[in-house]
């Protein structure tokens, strides 16, 4: 199988997007078209491939693992804003009970948002 539909699928994760979501930002009729890509079982488009991109927040080239996503270490190319840049930077600078402090205050706020206990930070 082609690295873009492992990263396609690990990327989804990351983001914590089901298959139906993801489906829906691509304007599918349901989730079996995403379930399909990800197994390989269907060719995409170049046209296609940039909407995953889009839809998954990272580049075309990072799917097709040109750069970014790096399935074992979950390297990827992202935009970050000034903002999350001073975030990220004060949380590596922090030791590893603080950055457990950050991860379990940040999964609360996510699942206050999202209305579940949907895990998805991991360490």
């Amino acid at each position: 199988m082609l690295q873009i539909y492992s990263n396609i699928k690990t990327r989804r994760k990351q983001l914590g997007y089901t298959q139906t979501e993801l489906a829906k930002k691509l304007g599918y009729a349901d989730k079996s078209m995403i379930a399909k890509i990800e197994k390989g079982q269907v060719d995409l488009s170049q046209s296609k491939i940039m909407a995953f991109a889009k839809a998954l927040e990272t580049t075309a080239s990072a799917l097709m693992g040109d750069d970014g996503i790096v399935a074992d270490n979950e390297i990827l190319e992202i935009k970050v804003t000034p903002h999350e840049k001073e975030h990220l930077t004060i949380y590596r600078s922090l030791d590893d009970k603080g950055q457990h402090t950050v991860d379990t205050v940040a999964q609360m706020e996510y699942e206050r948002v999202k209305g579940g206990s949907t895990a998805i930070l991991k360490k």
